[in-house]
């Protein structure tokens, strides 16, 4: 294990002093904290690298197989090509493979280490700054300064979950005990820790947010593309309802502490966000390569994105994933399935997140379209919006009993989606869980949560036969299958 974190802690720094693109924001591996962190100017510079090692184009290769891991795991898409197995359809057969060539674990692996070196480099260049010269910076510049700390914290802490919910045992699986990764935080090659448990993660990623929930309190104007409070409440409401435990035996106080930080978000943001309606919502995602949805949709601005990746300038490669690209013949390794097409009634809205692809002739999602090539999309990748911290309180409340409260939240997503409020106020309070469940895969649909959705609740995962090539397939959560192992290589 030691050996395996040393191995991608070295190749990560190779891998970043070879890639001009990132040399171009100074990554941190390749920076001196004597030298450019000892300014407010430097400090601010390296944390925006840290941002751009968690998009997915080129050496950084983060956010696509992270999105790998979360759907094509699910029951939310089918393969277009039913070929033999290879890197990009890896996890979709559950085979978990550990080598570079054979899946995405080790890029992931090894990119989620480099990034939180990175962001232990910038936040140790921020300790020294605090006793050496902070004290002679303006008021404004404090308040940057603070912030950016509060950045890195929460940028950690994001890595961390997604590791622990890939490389862990779903919390209610004995957490105590489970191991998971190891929690690195420090810059130095040599601190080689041991893993930690499932438990150890979670409690270092609750410290690092509600740090940075605090110190992103300065007043500091960012657009949705970098980290805020709101970013690291919705987050803290994420980490809370994945311990809340399953669909038959929740836990009530985790569960507690996911309302209260999506109450944070929804009700304490002064009206910075909303969720969209009519248009709006249709707007909400890309246009497709030509235009021809007539979508306006501007990430940086949209006010259901609480934290969104901005690929508007380079494009991330999880545009092949979704699309097929006629003039190139690539593409659209994923396709909607079957079973959630089957899901959306007349007069749904999220329908129109749907569309065929004349020149293939396969239906495929418009979330991620706007594209230059067949393996780039302009589109944002979305972390975090509204909707969840909606559907996260209804789970939650859901699970604690509170019928009510919970079907007031589902309404909200349900009839912005063009629905009739009837279909949940007739519900009874025994069906509302399931409902929950349901209206979150159809509303989060191929944004990294499905397969989660299941495992972290308990629930096994089903993928009906016309959507498995004629052979139905169920994964229990606890099926070892579920949690990748540690890379080797």
């Amino acid at each position: 294990m030691k050996y395996a974190i040393q191995i991608i802690l070295l190749t990560g720094i190779l891998a970043t002093a070879c890639n001009k693109q990132i040399d171009s924001v100074r990554p941190l591996t390749k920076i001196d904290k004597e030298g450019e962190l000892s300014s407010l100017a430097g400090i601010e510079e390296t944390t925006i690298g840290n941002y751009v090692l968690m998009q997915g184009s080129g050496f950084n290769d983060y956010d696509v197989p992270m999105h790998d891991f979360g759907e094509s795991r699910g029951n939310n898409v089918t393969l277009q090509n039913w070929g033999p197995v290879s890197k990009t359809t890896d996890a979709f057969f559950f085979r978990n493979s550990p080598g570079v060539t054979q899946g995405n674990s080790a890029d992931f692996y090894r990119q989620s280490y480099q990034i939180i070196v990175s962001v232990n480099t910038t936040l140790e260049g921020i300790a020294k700054m605090e006793t050496d010269g902070f004290a002679a910076l303006s008021d404004a510049d404090k308040n940057k300064f603070l912030y950016a700390k509060g950045e890195n914290h929460f940028i950690r802490a994001l890595m961390y979950f997604n590791m622990v919910r890939v490389y862990g045992k779903p919390y209610y699986q004995t957490p105590d005990q489970s191991l998971a990764v190891a929690i690195k935080a420090t810059s130095d090659i040599k601190d080689i820790p041991e893993r930690a448990t499932v438990k150890q993660v979670y409690d270092f990623i609750i410290s690092d947010l509600k740090m940075a929930a605090q110190l992103m309190k300065a007043p500091v104007t960012k657009t949705n593309s970098f980290g805020s409070t709101a970013a690291a409440w919705s987050l803290l409401s994420r980490v809370y309802l994945y311990m809340g435990g399953t669909v038959a035996s929740p836990d009530a106080a985790n569960n507690k502490l996911a309302v209260t930080y999506a109450d944070s978000v929804i009700d304490q943001s002064n009206g910075k966000y909303i969720l969209l309606q009519g248009n709006s919502y249709n707007d909400m995602f890309a246009d497709d390569q030509f235009g021809d949805i007539g979508r306006s949709a501007n990430a940086t601005s949209n006010k259901e994105f609480i934290f969104a990746y901005d690929n508007s300038s380079r494009g991330s490669s999880i545009g092949q994933f979704y699309h097929f690209d006629a003039d190139y013949g690539v593409g659209a390794t994923f396709l909607p399935s079957s079973d959630l097409k089957s899901l959306l009634v007349p007069g749904d809205i999220r329908s129109t997140f749907f569309k065929l692809n004349t020149g293939s002739n396969f239906v495929e999602t418009t979330k991620y379209l706007v594209l230059n090539e067949a393996w780039l999309t302009r589109a944002p990748y979305i972390y975090f919006r509204l909707a969840e911290l909606y559907l996260n309180r209804a789970e939650a409340n859901a699970k604690l009993g509170n019928t009510a409260l919970a079907k007031a939240d589902l309404k909200a997503i349900h009839t912005r989606a063009g629905l009739p409020a009837a279909d949940i106020d007739n519900l009874a309070a025994g069906a509302v869980l399931t409902a929950v469940l349901k209206e979150r895969r159809i509303e989060l649909a191929f944004e990294g949560h499905n397969s989660f959705d299941y495992f972290r609740n308990g629930l096994p995962l089903v993928r009906t036969a016309a959507d498995n090539n004629g052979t139905a397939l169920t994964i229990n959560p606890t099926d070892p299958k579920v949690v990748f192992d540690i890379p080797n290589n």
